[in-house]
């Protein structure tokens, strides 16, 4: 599942290329990947396009969204079209932009066995892409959206909120540090990746308890989170085993080859301390850390 870096690239490239395009008609080719009416969007002019945690929002005129959830393995692919003649358009691989998890829908023919969602723009053509079938599209308007229950229920982005809000909203839980922080309901956006890698740099080790830290140790994990955010989304998010996204000029994002802790397994600790990177499994999810460093 792609975390806060990997949809934020993929809303500032689609930024770049949305605005301004009308939508002229949905094709839903998979029912269980669409809710909503399609006929609230057709029709409508992309206006511009927002996160909010790891959904994807597509603003439209007439104050209508439509929301798009990657989960495991959705992908957006943007086909632009060259004018053939006076009267027809044909796609351009050439100009394709791709974002999501890759697979070879990023270079094959469209619509795919995996294309769910169709929205044919006045100039050009986004697909939505789902092997497994997790991820969805929503068309509503802007106010439904964005009082959807789960959204409502999300935690502030660590992007939005102050160190203190940050330990106030942490230090209540008596749950381990790093289930604490990818609890959506307390703090939004952040994964197993960068949670892992902002309490190496902190030094905190996965299994603290979050009411247990002192001193500093909040708002160094606060600084922690920020900063490996930060650098996720300069490089483009991470391309790794269970975080294939991509940008969408069809670039593999570069985080991977700036992990501290995560995927690094049997590895030297950065700090070369002469700790060795452990892996155990904490709510369900590998866990990384060095037990030198990480207390």
């Amino acid at each position: 599942m792609p975390e806060l870096p990997e949809i934020e690239t993929v809303r500032l490239q689609l930024a770049k290329v949305l605005p301004g395009k009308k939508i002229r008609k949905i094709e839903i080719l998979k029912l269980k990947s669409f809710q909503g009416k399609k006929e609230l969007a057709e029709g409508k002019e992309v206006i511009g396009v927002k996160r909010m945690a790891k959904v994807l929002l597509i603003d439209l005129a007439g104050d209508i969204d439509i929301a798009i959830h990657f989960k495991m393995t959705g992908q957006l692919v943007f086909e632009p079209a060259v004018q053939k003649s006076t009267k027809y358009e044909v796609p351009s691989a050439k100009g394709r932009i791709v974002g999501g998890h890759p697979t070879k829908d990023f270079t094959g023919e469209l619509p795919s066995k995996h294309t769910r969602v169709i929205f044919r723009l006045d100039s050009g053509t986004l697909y939505f892409n789902d092997q497994r079938l997790f991820g969805w599209v929503m068309v509503n308007s802007e106010f439904k959206i964005q009082n959807l229950k789960f959204l409502q229920n999300l935690g502030p982005e660590p992007f939005d909120i102050t160190g203190e809000e940050f330990e106030k909203l942490v230090s209540r839980s008596k749950r381990p540090i790093k289930l604490v922080l990818m609890d959506q309901t307390v703090i939004s956006g952040v994964g197993n990746i960068y949670a892992n890698d902002a309490l190496w740099e902190a030094k905190v080790n996965p299994r603290r308890l979050a009411n247990t830290l002192r001193g500093n140790q909040y708002k160094e994990l606060y600084k922690s989170v920020l900063g490996v955010l930060r650098e996720g989304i300069r490089y483009g998010g991470a391309t790794a085993a269970d975080a294939k996204y991509i940008n969408l000029h069809g670039l593999g994002g570069h985080y991977q080859e700036h992990f501290r802790t995560y995927d690094r397994e049997g590895e030297e600790c950065l700090r070369e301390d002469g700790g060795i990177i452990h892996k155990f499994i904490l709510g369900g999810r590998g866990t990384y850390f060095c037990p030198v460093c990480q207390r």
